[in-house]
């Protein structure tokens, strides 16, 4: 592999095909990041916006807060866990 080679690669992110050129070096860790990305926005469509903006933006800020926090992003199933715990506390209100 030649050091600045690179690909194109098309992604979808929330129902939403785009088109990269990455660093072939790179390529795994941006396949990885988008699959992560589209499973924090799946975790927001439950809050009932039909705005993919609105579960992009907090997907965004989701993960955004844990690099802050320094923290390692969640698995899916700890993210549904606190998801879910968040959505009775709004119901409970």
């Amino acid at each position: 592999m030649e050091p600045n080679e690179t690909v194109l690669l098309t992604v979808t992110i929330d129902g939403r095909q785009m088109r990269l050129r990455v660093g072939k070096q790179d390529e795994a860790q941006v396949l990885s990041a988008v699959e992560l990305l589209n499973k924090r926005i799946a975790g927001f469509q439950r809050f009932g916006s039909s705005d993919p903006l609105d579960r992009l933006s907090w997907a965004a800020l989701d993960l955004a807060g844990e690099v802050v926090r320094g923290e390692k992003p969640m698995e899916s199933e700890s993210n549904e866990k606190e998801l879910t715990e968040i959505e009775q506390l709004l119901d409970s209100l």
